[in-house]
């Protein structure tokens, strides 16, 4: 799976998961479908600089899917971001702290 930033006009207006394995073949068909009409709606901006216990929080109360970690304090665009937190890093990361003790 990969972690993609959806823009429109360089503004960040969604972010989905993509099975690249799944995408194979498919290269030449096309739906008229486009990547901003299936992208999910539900994340957030987090700063290079934030707390990740604050980002976390941030998407566990706005039901995040994912956040845009971006290196800007303005309005973020396309050439800002960064890279993604999802629900799934989080999870993997919890579980990866954890395992000197289980």
């Amino acid at each position: 799976m990969k972690h993609v930033v959806v823009t429109e006009n360089d503004r960040i207006v969604g972010v989905m998961r993509v099975n690249t394995g799944f995408r194979r073949g498919l290269e030449a068909v096309d739906t008229g479908v486009a990547l901003g009409d299936v992208a999910q709606k539900n994340f957030t901006v987090a700063r290079e600089d934030d707390i990740a216990f604050d980002v976390i929080d941030r998407m566990w109360r706005e039901d995040a899917a994912m956040a845009v970690v971006v290196r800007t304090t303005a309005a973020p665009r396309a050439e800002d971001v960064r890279g993604i937190i999802s629900k799934e890093h989080v999870a993997d990361s919890m579980a990866e702290s954890i395992k000197p003790y289980a």
